[in-house]
């Protein structure tokens, strides 16, 4: 259940500067076409392989991820160090994986969660140039701060769990 609660408020919190601006958009009378267009763009980001999603990894280093502030992140996000606290207190069997098959399980999980996020990005960043397109600045800032915060630093993080799990899996970095 605290999985769905920091989902949703994360969902809720960055999602509503994108929403409110496309509602804006359309009480201006703009296109629906852009909107789609985006939408459509941002989905077809979630069909491609996750061995393309992969060549966009941005290092095989741990200590690069844990310098940039991922294993901060990681308190405050699904399966994360706060979920896993409140499991270990209350739950005799806490953790998200416990044995190889659960490992390899949770790779196909980080596959989909990228996905998932690079398709946000895309929408969040579409939405952001639409924005500095017509003169909407603090909407455009707003807009790429949620985009740094809901997708950036997860699908850094999904990078980070991926490279820790093939580290343990099969003692050798992602490619």
């Amino acid at each position: 259940m605290l999985n769905q609660v920091i989902n949703m408020f994360w969902t809720m919190v960055c999602f509503a500067p994108v929403g409110f601006y496309w509602a804006l958009y359309f009480a201006e009378k703009r296109p629906a076409w852009l909107l789609f267009t985006s939408i459509g763009i941002s989905l077809l980001i979630s069909m491609l392989p996750a061995r393309w999603l992969s060549a966009l990894t941005i290092s095989k280093d741990r200590k690069f991820y844990e310098r940039i502030g991922v294993t901060f992140i990681r308190w405050f996000v699904q399966n994360g160090k706060l979920v896993n606290w409140v499991k270990g207190k209350y739950l005799l069997n806490s953790g998200l994986i416990h044995n190889r098959k659960e490992a390899l399980n949770y790779l196909g999980t980080i596959a989909m969660q990228e996905r998932f996020h690079y398709s946000c990005f895309l929408l969040f960043l579409l939405s952001t140039i639409d924005a500095l397109c017509i003169g909407k600045t603090g909407m455009a800032l707003l807009i790429l701060l949620c985009n740094i915060l809901y997708n950036v630093y997860p699908i850094l993080l999904q990078q980070y769990n991926k490279l820790r799990i093939n580290l343990i899996l099969f003692g050798r970095r992602v490619r």
